[in-house]
């Protein structure tokens, strides 16, 4: 089944918005099997609005339209699709108690026929009432065997409509009508990777990619500061055929690029980090700990942590240390080696790790050091140290030179010195395993 995507809002075609809507119901449209063929972005306009909807319905079989069934006088997606579906609308009185939830107690009829705008719903339509928002959704099948969607545009309103009333909706079709219908089954995973630029990665696996296509498994390479994803979609004739020909090329993409591969789809860089420590404390009995020592990356790295849940299980915490001051008084850093060798360096960048460990009595510590501009001046932009120390005295500095504006720069510290850190405890404890 081929679908289209169709979001409203003047806000997106004027830029002032990112379209993050249709980004996330073409990957989850993916995770069941469903191809997206074509996304429309309209402006609030009755004319254009009908127009792409009359698109939709011309090249797909199930069509998502997300935006614009609020109360104001924008909100005009009801109509303009009941005109090109040439239905009514009609007042479904189920409905209005969703549409007035958040009427306040003066009562004033201007309004309430405002708010009871969101009971209407084109004739014959199943409603889809909200468990968040006030502004009801519905689903209309038509005689050529076509489904279209329409759903809130605000996006905690539309995931959670979507996830509840169109992901089992599909799910079913999908199964019921199996692949009868001009489509084969799809299956999507994303590979993460850090440290390494996307023609390093193009390079490398460029023999898999060739196999890849011979089995219907398309590749792709997406390419962010610090975090190059490889996106790969299998199609297959049933699930089976998909997964185990995704699985195929994954296995040989992991492999090939070793330790550049941190994870997979949606999780983060501290999430792999974890599940390394999980495996050690299994394997030796022992509870390992890390804390950090930050300055170029202002706390970033002990967020990125955090991020993942269960981090108070190996992280003891960590210290920001911007300025000398602070390396001084926090990390007991020399004053005489920060005068000698200044904050950014590999002398100061130790005596961060070494004396964070010790404050925390962790197994591990990372420090990291540097300029992220752009107000460097003579200094060099994007220049880092950064050190991990553990157990027996084990010492390891890095110096680095990233590129990016500072908020890249800063990104791409916390990733590598995360993933040193991953590597460095797996090299260690389950080389062998």
């Amino acid at each position: 089944m081929d679908c289209s995507i169709i979001s409203i809002g003047t806000e997106l075609t004027l830029g002032l918005i990112l379209n993050e809507n249709s980004r996330y119901i073409a990957e989850r449209l993916t995770d069941i099997g469903l191809e997206c063929k074509y996304m429309f972005t309209v402006r609030d306009n009755a004319a254009e609005i009908m127009n792409v909807v009359e698109q939709g319905l011309k090249y797909s079989d199930v069509i998502i339209i997300n935006g614009g069934l609020g109360p104001t006088d924008d909100d005009i997606t009801r109509g303009a699709v009941s005109e090109v579906l040439k239905k009514r609308l009609i007042r479904d009185e189920k409905l209005d108690k969703t549409s007035l939830k958040f009427k306040k107690k003066v009562k004033d009829k201007n309004i309430t026929e405002r708010l009871l705008r969101q009971s209407y719903i084109p004739e014959g339509s199943f409603p889809i009432k909200p468990k968040i928002g006030s502004a009801s959704g519905f689903r209309i099948m038509l005689d050529n065997g076509k489904v279209l969607f329409c759903i809130p545009g605000v996006p905690k309103e539309m995931k959670s409509m979507f996830e509840e009333s169109i992901v089992p909706f599909l799910e079913r079709k999908v199964k019921e009508e199996g692949l009868e219908r001009n489509g084969l089954i799809l299956r999507k995973s994303t590979l993460l990777t850090t440290d390494i630029s996307e023609t390093e990665i193009e390079e490398k696996i460029k023999k898999i990619m060739v196999e890849a296509r011979k089995i219907n498994v398309e590749v792709g390479i997406i390419a962010n500061p610090g975090l190059i994803k490889i996106i790969l979609l299998a199609k297959g004739r049933d699930v089976i055929e998909a997964d185990r020909n995704l699985r195929k090329i994954e296995d040989k993409i992991s492999k090939k690029l070793g330790n550049y591969f941190y994870g997979k789809d949606d999780s983060i860089i501290s999430d792999s980090l974890k599940e390394v420590i999980k495996k050690v404390n299994k394997k030796t009995g022992s509870k390992l700990s890390i804390s950090t020592a930050e300055s170029i990356t202002g706390g970033l790295i002990s967020s990125m942590i955090t991020d993942t849940p269960g981090s108070s299980d190996f992280f003891l915490g960590g210290i920001v240390s911007y300025s000398d001051f602070s390396k001084m008084k926090l990390l007991n850093v020399d004053r005489i080696v920060l005068k000698k060798y200044g904050a950014v360096s590999r002398k100061v960048c130790i005596e961060m790790a070494e004396n964070a460990k010790n404050i925390f009595n962790s197994d591990y510590s990372v420090s990291v050091t540097g300029y992220a501009g752009p107000e460097a001046k003579d200094k060099k932009v994007g220049l880092v140290y950064c050190c991990i120390t553990g157990p027996e005295r084990y010492k390891k500095t890095y110096k680095r030179i990233f590129s990016g504006n500072r908020c890249e720069i800063k990104f791409r510290v916390a990733q590598f010195i995360l993933n040193e850190l991953r590597i460095t405890i797996n090299e260690r404890y389950l080389k062998e395993s």
